[in-house]
């Protein structure tokens, strides 16, 4: 019954998740920018008065110049969030599969989630050709599985840490009983 539950709460995770990134992708570009380099602005004032109150620099920019600076850092951070969103989506995608696998075919795991992750990659992209001012583009789709592959990288490195500890706490404990 637990592992029934654990599962459907797994696929409940993946498809809001997917939803989420679909519904990003649903802005049109007006939108989407706007909130972008609003966000990046913020963090820049409010970095800026954090450094400013702390000493470190004595910095007071103009409204222009953080929109300026908002305006250039809004294409490579969105970038960056292409890339973590799918990270995100890959790490639940592969504990789900790994799950399924009862955690024996960790490569099979790997290779299942990276190739949804860039199917849906793919429908997304698809899918922001229907929305007004934005376009798909397979370079998108590159930097989202690039995402993907770090985040089940990430789950990997954690699996094999975890197990290798677990295995060698349990020859630690066989090598102790002897004692």
């Amino acid at each position: 019954m637990k592992k029934k539950v654990i599962f459907i709460i797994g696929l409940i995770l993946i498809f809001l998740w997917g939803f989420s990134i679909y519904k990003l992708s649903d802005m049109n570009t007006i939108n989407s920018n706007g909130h972008s380099t609003d966000i990046i602005s913020i963090f820049l004032e409010k970095g800026l008065e954090f450094t400013n109150d702390l000493g470190i620099t004595n910095s007071h920019p103009n409204e222009s110049k953080i929109e300026h600076a908002s305006t250039l850092l809004n294409s490579p951070l969105r970038k960056v969030m292409h890339a973590s969103v799918y990270f995100v989506l890959a790490f639940i995608v592969i504990i789900f599969v790994n799950m399924i696998f009862k955690n024996k075919k960790y490569l099979v795991s790997l290779f299942i989630t990276l190739t949804l992750c860039f199917l849906f990659a793919l429908t997304d992209e698809y899918h922001q050709t229907f929305v007004s001012g934005r376009t798909g583009k397979f370079q998108d789709v590159i930097i989202d599985t690039t995402g993907a592959l770090f985040g089940t990288l990430f789950y990997g490195t954690y699996y094999l840490v975890y197990n290798f500890g677990k295995n060698n706490d349990d020859e630690l404990d066989e090598k102790i009983k002897h004692i």
